[in-house]
């Protein structure tokens, strides 16, 4: 054995053999840690998931590549790269956890005590261990692999390959899943990070010579931004099954099935529900404020509340609040663990609970996001079979329409527990779905795409009884427009004018309460 070990360094291996062992031994480490818990069924699931696992490794080998070229690089590189890669891989599997740009930002706003509370002995070995085994790897990059060139052709062929690989990432129906995994995720966090900042900084202007009156008896405000949440599976508008039925007991309550939504993603639908954009200023969603500084100059404590990722699209409005509270902060779309909107409550109750001011609380749900079944609990799986695979074409549309169905009922009993925090108050509660999901109709499915099922998401609007003592005509308005045929762009002006603020942004033909 010990002639054998000395005969290989004697003669050294070719670069792309380093290249691929390596690759090969990353891969079956971590990228194979990415995937654990992704919820697949039969052999078609299987070798789909075999299938992606193989092609984020196969964009790896391209990072992996480079950095080996040259060999002081690699001795730079290679063990950050293996420490954030094994600290990553431990949260990962010992609580769930993935690298978000809402974890990013907790860890840069974060004091020393709290940072304390997440590390234990076991993180730091599995650091300590990924330090020695990399500074291993570095050693016999230097003495096990001949220089590059020695092997021309073969080397040569490799480094072309690495060198198509990276950038090919960055483009393509690839794009996300590669970039949400390790190792490109610590790139593409970074990035959405930076934008998000950048995004955040940037000044909007338009209400700060607007003046704005609020009520003599301010009424706490709740807006729920909902997710992939259609109009025509809630047993409130007449759907065949009652997935509402906390909702369809309340009296104070409007369902109003006619909304119409320019947009079918989260990403653009989010901005133009906030702001007073509309189909003639659509622009107003990316150089205007929303509604929530209206409500600062009121005099009203504002909180953003998310169970979603903080993109640069909406991530101005979220720090127009006083305070943001991300619920699941190290949940990413590649998590199928539980992530449930009850998560929430807690932080929904305390913003209710500061007394003196008044309250407004917006909170992004994740509502009937796919995948269905990690955002409700085994015990409202009301209606079977359910989704047992992440693969769509492994599924049929009964499990589907069944899973989604199941998550209404999961937002039915969330949104009922903030009722029940802002019953005895004057309170108002606003929901609104950014857009609709596809189910089957023409093979379309999710959402993204232009279907007519996703222009008609779920909008309601609850009240107390003693805010309909404080404001009898706007809640008699309400009641009467609930036929009216609107899209989102009515969202701005009815939070506002709900909310009983005087202010000359207020549109009253565009208010549900008018």
């Amino acid at each position: 054995m010990k002639k054998v070990v000395n005969e290989l360094f004697r003669r050294r291996v070719p670069f792309a053999a380093w290249w691929i062992g390596l690759t090969a031994a990353y891969c079956l480490v971590f990228t194979t840690v990415e995937f654990i818990g992704s919820p697949v069924s039969g052999a078609g699931g299987l070798a789909t998931l075999a299938a992606q696992w193989c092609v984020v490794a196969f964009a790896t080998s391209g990072m992996i590549g480079l950095i080996s070229v040259n060999r002081y690089v690699f001795a730079g590189a290679f063990p950050v790269l293996a420490v954030l890669s094994a600290v990553l891989s431990y949260y990962k599997l010992a609580m769930g956890v993935s690298f978000t740009p809402m974890m990013l930002e907790l860890a840069v706003v974060n004091d020393l005590r709290t940072w304390m509370t997440v590390i234990d002995w076991r993180l730091v070995a599995v650091a300590c261990l990924a330090l020695c085994a990399s500074g291993a790897v570095v050693w016999l990059r230097w003495r096990l692999v001949r220089p590059l060139g020695r092997d021309r052709a073969l080397d040569y062929a490799a480094l072309s390959v690495a060198i198509i690989l990276v950038p090919s990432v960055f483009v393509g129906r690839f794009r996300m899943p590669v970039m949400a995994r390790m190792p490109y995720s610590f790139y593409d966090v970074t990035r959405q990070y930076l934008e998000d900042r950048r995004d955040v900084a940037t000044v909007r202007s338009a209400f700060d010579d607007v003046a704005v009156k609020g009520a003599e008896e301010p009424p706490a405000v709740v807006v729920i931004l909902g997710e992939s949440l259609r109009a025509d599976h809630l047993g409130l508008n007449g759907y065949r099954r009652q997935t509402t039925p906390l909702l369809a007991g309340e009296q104070n309550l409007v369902s109003f099935p006619n909304v119409y939504s320019e947009y079918t993603y989260t990403h653009v639908s989010v901005p133009h529900i906030v702001t007073r954009a509309d189909s003639v200023n659509p622009d107003a969603a990316y150089t205007e404020p929303s509604f929530i500084t209206l409500f600062n100059k009121a005099g009203y404590r504002t909180w953003w509340i998310s169970n979603q990722d903080n993109v640069g699209s909406y991530a101005y409005f979220i720090h127009e609040a006083d305070s943001v509270v991300y619920g699941n902060a190290a949940k990413s779309l590649y998590d199928f663990s539980s992530w449930y909107d009850a998560d929430l409550l807690p932080h929904i109750r305390r913003a209710l609970g500061r007394g003196g001011e008044p309250s407004l609380v917006v909170a992004h749900a994740i509502g009937s996001h796919w995948w269905y079944k990690s955002h409700y609990p085994d015990s409202l799986a009301v209606f079977r079979p359910e989704t047992d695979s992440r693969i769509l074409s492994d599924l049929t549309d009964e499990q589907l329409v069944n899973s989604y169905d199941n998550t209404i009922i999961a937002t039915d009993r969330f949104v009922a527990e903030v009722i029940g925090m802002l019953r005895e108050r004057p309170a108002l509660l606003v929901y609104v779905s950014d857009h609709g999901e596809s189910l089957g109709e023409d093979g379309n499915y999710l959402h993204k795409c232009d279907a007519e099922e996703l222009r008609h998401p779920a909008c309601f609007v609850w009240w107390s009884d003693s805010y309909g003592g404080l404001f009898p005509e706007k809640v008699a308005a309400l009641r009467g427009n609930a036929a009216r045929h609107c899209r989102t762009d009515v969202v701005f002006h009815t939070v506002i004018d709900g909310a009983g603020l005087e202010t000359e942004v207020l549109d009253p033909a565009q208010s549900l309460f008018r």
